[in-house]
């Protein structure tokens, strides 16, 4: 006789996105084992081999959604632990201290919620403060945060990243440069006129369509809207102006004998030094020093450092002087907001490039762009191959042309997208060309030699390519216009008054976790503080080194 009264436990997925329902299928079926296995080692047509790579990577890249998904619902649930904990009133966070304010009972409400976290998920305190502050941001700065993680398209630690480095600036810039920095490649920025909902539904087609975007793809993102808000901003002017009156250099003791020297300096003379090290150590190299490109550097700069040019000495007697190549539209030098590009470095304010064009031995090599696409169209010198068509592909392409892939093209390899012909005339034949040429690191390049990604080139620097799990993307000669394309930063769309209200309701809403000390310090100056009504600047952005908290264990995890 069956036993009826027992049942299997059914699990709904009703009110889950589409994409959603099928990346926890696809997981669940893999985890129970009812995916269909791999063929054999060994065994198995090509077809069924290409076929089982594919699954692989359509799995690891639901499993990744997923795991994303699983961190909005765990930061949902810290955003309820938090509510619950500041509208307990049998819980102490201060509401009964006479001179408690709603800010120092919110803060050591978020504390408490910390360090309950800790024992809940064995992350270090440092992380779960991270994860309180993300769940517990106002609006403006961290709905979208949370939306995207609710989406599975975006991790914790990329949120909690955005968030710590938005921190100084008023919270609907913060929003901006974070949508900026997650922006699906490819994807235009949506018309005011165009309703929010359907921009997010374009935006969540657009994540789905293409690759997630790689850790040095986002982090270049983010770096470029920083310094443009640098640029744009006054305070951020007076913010860089003290940092540059601290600068100093200062070395400290290190384990097994050795020291570490930090020299702090204004970007384009930091940027410029080390590339000038960087140059010398690969001229050692080239001539047979048997150290490694880490080790030179190190020792070259301590050189200089300590006997400068060095008379007599094989590799620092004539040592050249640092250049600095640097990639700024012509409007931004005539005195217009943006940024420029140090290839494989960083970027310069507006203000810090044009002090590096008007410097004495400046030289200004002219860059003629598509008006439409701002891909390099011509450099000088072009037609004296070799080493011209080495700079005017370098130029073009700025970067390695795998896809995600951001080291300097000045690093990289040339790369023959057809394999090279004596014979040939034209770059379909396998002629040294430019269309038939593109900078590739050399990891890169391996793959594509070994045959585990393949590649077509079309005019213009154009390349398809189609990786070991079948994935098909294209990528783009780089958009020189889109080093000042950031619409909607500091002093955009957003009047002073909304972004000056925004500060005062965050302030108001959203203070940083408290220790009890910090709490103690803010009942005696909160008050005062109470008689300001209006401030039209950006909130100071907090110290660091408060509250106090024990050694980092952070190891910095996979990017998604």
């Amino acid at each position: 006789m069956t036993d009826t009264s027992i049942h299997e436990p059914v699990l709904s997925l009703a009110g889950l996105p589409a994409h959603l329902v099928d990346w926890l299928s696809a997981v669940v079926a893999a985890g129970t084992g009812a995916a269909e296995g791999s063929p054999d080692a060994g065994g198995g047509s090509v077809g069924e081999q290409d076929a089982a790579r594919a699954s692989a990577g359509l799995l690891v890249a639901a499993a990744r959604g997923v795991q994303a998904w699983a961190e909005g619902v765990e930061v949902e649930a810290i955003r309820r632990l938090v509510r619950s904990i500041e509208d307990d009133p049998g819980i102490d966070v201060g509401q009964h201290e006479s001179r408690s304010t709603r800010q120092t009972r919110a803060g050591l409400a978020r504390t408490a919620a910390a360090v309950e976290l800790q024992l809940l998920t064995g992350l270090p305190l440092t992380q779960c403060r991270d994860r309180v502050a993300l769940a517990s941001a106002c609006p403006a700065r961290g709905d979208y945060l949370r939306l995207r993680m609710a989406a599975g398209t975006l991790s914790a630690w990329r949120a909690v990243t955005l968030l710590k480095e938005t921190r100084h600036l008023d919270p609907l810039a913060a929003d901006e440069i974070t949508r900026q920095a997650l922006r699906p490649i490819g994807l235009v920025a949506p018309e005011e006129t165009v309703a929010p909902a359907r921009a997010a539904e374009a935006e969540l087609a657009a994540v789905l369509a293409r690759e997630p975007l790689s850790q040095a793809t986002f982090r270049r993102r983010l770096a470029r809207a920083l310094t443009l808000a640098e640029s744009s901003s006054q305070y951020a002017h007076r913010r860089a102006h003290e940092a540059r009156d601290l600068r100093d250099a200062q070395t400290a003791p290190e384990s097994h004998g050795m020291a570490c020297t930090t020299v702090t300096a204004s970007r384009e003379r930091a940027f410029a030094a080390q590339q000038r090290v960087t140059q010398l150590a690969r001229r050692a190299r080239a001539a047979g020093d048997g150290r490694t490109l880490a080790q030179l550097r190190s020792d070259i700069a301590t050189d200089l450092l300590i006997r400068g040019q060095v008379p007599g000495d094989a590799l620092l007697a004539d040592a050249p002087p640092a250049r600095l190549q640097v990639v700024v539209s012509l409007a931004t030098l005539l005195d217009k907001d943006g940024v420029a590009e140090v290839p494989g470095a960083g970027f310069l304010t507006a203000e810090q490039v044009r002090r590096v064009a008007v410097a004495e031995g400046s030289v200004w090599c002219r860059l003629v762009t598509d008006p439409t696409t701002g891909s390099v169209i011509d450099a000088a010198s072009t037609y004296r191959p070799p080493a011209a068509m080495r700079r005017a592909v370098q130029a073009r392409d700025q970067r390695c042309w795998a896809p995600g892939c951001e080291h300097p093209a000045a690093e990289c390899d040339l790369d023959h997208v057809v394999t090279w012909n004596a014979l040939a005339c034209e770059p379909a034949h396998g002629a040294t060309h430019p269309d038939n040429l593109h900078a590739l690191h050399r990891a890169h390049h391996v793959a594509k030699t070994r045959g585990w990604w393949r590649s077509t080139q079309s005019s213009g620097g154009i390349v398809h390519w189609t990786t070991l799990t079948g994935r098909r993307i294209t990528t783009r000669p780089m958009n020189h216009h889109d080093l000042t394309d950031l619409p909607g930063l500091p002093g955009g769309p957003a009047s002073l008054i909304e972004r000056a209200l925004a500060v005062l309701i965050e302030d108001a809403t959203d203070p940083l976790p408290l220790s009890p000390a910090a709490a103690a310090l803010e009942t005696v100056v909160v008050p005062s503080r109470e008689r300001v009504f209006l401030v039209l600047a950006p909130p100071e952005p907090p110290d660091p080194s408060w509250p106090p908290s024990p050694a980092s264990e952070d190891g910095e995890p996979p990017p998604f």
